[in-house]
């Protein structure tokens, strides 16, 4: 039996019948070219992604207000080469979950250090090395009190080691030293969580700064009621109720965005930036009423995304 084009096109058209939003979502998502970077308002960076506020940056990733650095990810400072989750620092090599350091390398969970050297788990901590677990400390090297004078001396001689082995002392002085189950610093009612700074009210949240009643969050921050968050938050602003945000930045009262930037009602989208009330769309920029890519007229948008929620189970609308 021969099909002719116009049997063709009533079979595919009765196929999409069938389909399920997400499913015609999906087969959107598949047709849609999207960028191979994302990056916004950056100057001479390059080999970068989802970079934001950004200039003369080289290799990083994932990372906002990010100045003359190299080879880092989540990362928010200045002159960092090889950090990760190092928020609001300056001068710093080697350093990991770091907050507020200046000066300083092979820091690990630090905050509010300067001049400090091959240390971890130390606040509020100047011109100490191999240290673990000091608070208001200085001129100490693994966890001895010094002069001045002799703090120098010594730390001449040890400069002479190599950095592994002053790595692994200090290693072995970690395992002997009692350490908080959770490092948080400035941060008031947030349970169950690590890494938090100048947060409050927030549930299960990891590697966050200036999160206010949020939860279930990773490497997220300047949030305020939003929820399941991953690398997602606001560079200016704050980015407030929303949930499940993957990458994504300064949005307002969105839900299930992929790399969606300063968008306002928008749902089960991907790609948007300066979008408010669209609703399954993929790529648009400067768009509002639109469903599927398609536009629309906001009191035909109202009705089909009603018919869409009820699709999708929602218990409201």
């Amino acid at each position: 039996m021969t099909v002719t084009k116009n049997s063709e096109t009533q079979l595919i058209l009765r196929k999409q019948n069938k389909m399920t939003f997400l499913d015609k979502y999906n087969l959107l998502k598949q047709s849609v070219p999207v960028p191979a970077v994302i990056e916004f308002e950056t100057e001479n960076c390059e080999h970068i992604d989802y970079i934001y506020q950004s200039k003369n940056c080289y290799y990083c990733f994932d990372s906002f207000n990010l100045q003359n650095s190299v080879y880092c990810v989540a990362c928010w400072g200045k002159n960092l080469v090889d950090c990760r989750l190092v928020l609001e620092c300056e001068l710093c090599y080697e350093c990991a979950d770091c907050n507020k350091c200046y000066s300083s390398t092979y820091l690990l969970s630090c905050n509010n250090c300067r001049d400090c050297h091959f240390s971890a788990l130390c606040i509020s901590c100047v011109d100490c090395f191999g240290c673990v677990g000091l608070t208001h400390k200085q001129y100490c090297i693994f966890n001895k009190q010094y002069s001045k004078e002799e703090y120098y001396k010594k730390l001449a001689e040890l400069k002479k080691e190599s950095p592994e082995k002053i790595m692994q002392m200090m290693q072995e002085l970690k395992k002997k030293i009692p350490h908080p189950a959770s490092q948080q610093s400035n941060s008031e009612n947030c349970p169950y969580g690590d890494g938090i700074y100048d947060s409050k009210n927030s549930f299960w949240c990891f590697y966050g700064v200036l999160l206010e009643d949020c939860g279930y969050t990773f490497e997220a921050g300047i949030l305020k009621k939003s929820w399941d968050m991953y690398t997602s938050g606001s560079d200016k602003g704050s980015t407030e109720l929303c949930y499940e945000l993957i990458e994504s930045t300064h949005n307002y009262h969105s839900a299930y965005l992929f790399r969606g930037d300063n968008c306002t009602n928008c749902y089960y989208s991907s790609y948007l930036t300066n979008c408010s009330d669209c609703f399954g769309c993929v790529g648009l920029s400067n768009k509002k009423y639109c469903i599927l890519n398609n536009q629309l007229t906001k009191e035909e948008y109202g009705k089909t995304v009603k018919i869409i929620k009820k699709e999708l189970g929602w218990k409201y609308e």
